[in-house]
């Protein structure tokens, strides 16, 4: 990862707040009835004195490059598989430096670091070997409409 990126709580940078909430919106939910503004609305409760949700954000400089969640679940069929990393963002520019590995991590240390166990996790297909790559393990395959994996990650 480049020397000038950092992770930080999006609670102490409310200001990458937008940025955040329309790469969630372009990535995951363009063609939905959901709205950037429900994202943002949704990214607000992050900015709340609680554990969970939470958002981390890394920045080079003052931009933005990537952000991560952690957050309830969701599968909530599911109810032991709580709480959830998802949104794992970074701009495409900065791909492939290890920003997305320490967002990863910035999560699992906080879940930790609050008396969490383990985290879980939807994957698409080709993001399987990455968190692999990172202890995370393979709990459910072909989970929901959109066929993802859930995985675990085991903390502390």
């Amino acid at each position: 990862m480049d020397e000038v990126c950092r992770i930080v709580d999006l609670r102490n940078e409310a200001r990458h707040l937008p940025a955040i909430a329309a790469w969630i919106h372009e990535q995951w939910w363009s063609g939905s009835k959901t709205s950037v503004e429900d994202i943002e609305a949704w990214l607000e409760i992050h900015l709340e004195d609680a554990l969970i949700p939470t958002t981390f954000v890394a920045t080079s400089g003052a931009v933005p490059i990537g952000s991560v969640c952690l957050h309830e679940t969701e599968a909530p069929d599911r109810p032991a598989y709580w709480p959830y990393l998802g949104a794992l963002y970074v701009r495409p520019a900065d791909r492939r430096r290890g920003t997305g590995a320490a967002l990863v991590g910035a999560v699992e240390a906080h879940a930790s670091r609050h008396g969490y166990a383990a985290i879980y996790l939807n994957a698409a297909d080709a993001m399987v070997g990455f968190y692999e790559a990172r202890n995370w393990l393979v709990v459910e395959r072909r989970y929901g409409p959109k066929r993802l994996t859930i995985m675990r990650r085991q903390l502390g």
